[in-house]
């Protein structure tokens, strides 16, 4: 086992925003478990990173599958002493753009909340004994713009023409769970906290969006790397250059 350095694991790390948070945790110095569905993916993407000089290392994750979650806690624990930082980024969106709440499959909205809700809380739940071992302990939930119910409800909001039902659920749910996982940790060295990246130029986000891969990974990589003073239980958006998002 090693402790020379902080250790994070980043969920859906093998591209993308994910793939960002890996590079700029590795650029801090972390040991970064890469997690990953596909094994082969992720050792590609881990490759990479270690070329650029980091210390990257991919782990089978499949936030919506407990075992996979379950495996992964014993593979870490294998490896480090603790674990100080864990990036819940693995996300999906199943329905179509546009699509009406009242046009919403139930099936798409049990598919998206597994992965988007279901997986960072179960996540959190298992690795919390880990993270109590970690003198500075970083949750960060990868949330969205479009998960602010303020928003969403603001006709002058950049995200109110927006529709996403289910994705939107899920990202307004998850900002709930960071509120009571803080709650919960008051007065440890725990911090947890909602990241959005905004809309970034990702698979999802596609070539229109205004700000870069790298932009958007800026600001959950600020709240993994928080100093002891730090704040807790709050949204930050990379829209706002990592300022504050109104829930």
């Amino acid at each position: 086992m090693t402790k020379e350095k902080r250790t994070a694991l980043v969920t859906g790390g093998n591209r993308g925003l994910g793939l960002e948070i890996c590079r700029q945790l590795g650029a801090k110095d972390h040991i970064v478990f890469l997690g990953c569905r596909d094994i082969e993916k992720g050792t590609i993407a881990s490759e990479n990173l270690r070329k650029e000089g980091f210390d990257v290392r991919p782990i089978i994750i499949d936030a919506s599958k407990s075992n996979t979650i379950m495996d992964a806690v014993s593979a870490v624990q294998s490896e480090v002493e603790c674990l100080d930082v864990l990036v819940n980024n693995a996300g999906t969106f199943v329905e179509e753009w546009g699509t009406m709440p009242s046009a919403l499959k139930v099936s798409e909205l049990k598919e998206t909340f597994e992965t988007n809700f279901f997986g960072p809380f179960e996540m959190i739940r298992e690795f919390v004994p880990l993270m109590l071992k970690s003198s500075s302990a970083r949750i960060v939930n990868i949330s969205s713009d479009m998960g602010s119910l303020a928003h969403i409800n603001n006709p002058d909001s950049h995200v109110y023409e927006v529709m996403g039902p289910a994705y939107q659920s899920s990202k307004a749910a998850i900002n709930a769970l960071t509120v009571l996982f803080a709650k919960e940790f008051t007065g440890t060295h725990f911090k947890v906290n909602s990241a959005s990246p905004g809309w970034c130029r990702t698979d999802m986000g596609t070539e229109d969006a205004p700000l870069s891969i790298v932009e958007g990974a800026q600001t959950p990589v600020m709240l993994a790397t928080l100093p002891d003073d730090g704040p807790t239980g709050q949204f930050f958006s990379s829209t706002r250059t990592g300022a504050k998002m109104e829930w």
